[in-house]
């Protein structure tokens, strides 16, 4: 299965399930495009359906793009927002992606729709937590992920507790508790198997250490890197938009 790597951003056609890569010059065309391609996906859900479902995942990199979604024009009181991943913290702490998607992205227009958190403020049990997110587990129309150096996406990283069953793609729940071997914080997150059965699987990284990652996983399809596995599984359109 070949990779397309191309400047003009077209979503793919369902005879071409390859993975795409989109290079832009800078972080604001990036931005730009992606949260275009999200507005459009959400839309059509929308006017499909009468509601769409975002998933959006955590960290500092997302922000720029929160900022530019949260002004794009759709029916934001059809939109639920909910997370790839999530801290074992609560939705005040610094840690907590709930708390940046709140500050960042529910703003604007975007203030208009319902955000669904992964974490019990009152229980902050991981066992706990992964039960109740299974429970009001929605399927989301679009996925956005980002990429660490380790090459873990979402809360997927290797060598973590828990990762077996999170990478097992046909018996593993929506969401599965992992414990990072290094990163800070149980987490909860989507399995492979929830992000494989998202139609449109977006993945935002910059810079060159990020995309030498990319570029590693995707030559090699043994790869441990964790994105190696949304890379290469046949028929999952993985999107990624990259700027240096």
């Amino acid at each position: 299965m070949a990779r397309r790597a191309v400047t003009d951003p077209q979503p793919p056609s369902p005879d071409d399930p390859a993975p795409r890569l989109y290079l832009f010059a800078d972080e604001s065309a990036r931005v730009a495009a992606l949260a275009g391609r999200i507005a459009q996906q959400l839309g059509d859900a929308v006017l499909a359906r009468g509601r769409a479902v975002l998933a959006v995942s955590g960290g500092r990199s997302p922000v720029p793009l929160f900022e530019a979604l949260r002004s794009m024009p759709l029916e934001w009181s059809r939109v639920i927002v909910t997370l790839v991943d999530e801290r074992l913290v609560a939705p005040t702490h610094p840690d907590s992606n709930e708390a940046l998607v709140r500050e960042h992205l529910l703003r604007e227009r975007a203030a208009r729709s319902q955000l669904l958190g992964l974490v019990d403020p009152a229980a902050l049990d991981l066992q706990h937590c992964v039960r109740r997110a299974n429970q009001h587990a929605l399927a989301p129309d679009v996925v956005v992920l980002g990429m660490g150096d380790d090459g873990h996406t979402a809360s997927l990283f290797a060598q973590a507790q828990g990762i077996d069953q999170a990478m097992d793609e046909h018996r593993a729940p929506n969401y599965v508790g992992v414990i990072p071997p290094s990163a800070p914080h149980p987490r909860i997150s989507m399995s492979l198997r929830a992000l494989l059965a998202a139609p449109c699987l977006l993945l935002c990284i910059a810079g060159e250490v990020k995309r030498g990652v990319y570029d590693s996983a995707w030559r090699d399809e043994a790869s441990a890197y964790p994105i190696a596995r949304l890379l290469h599984h046949r028929g999952t359109r993985l999107e990624t938009y990259w700027s240096p």
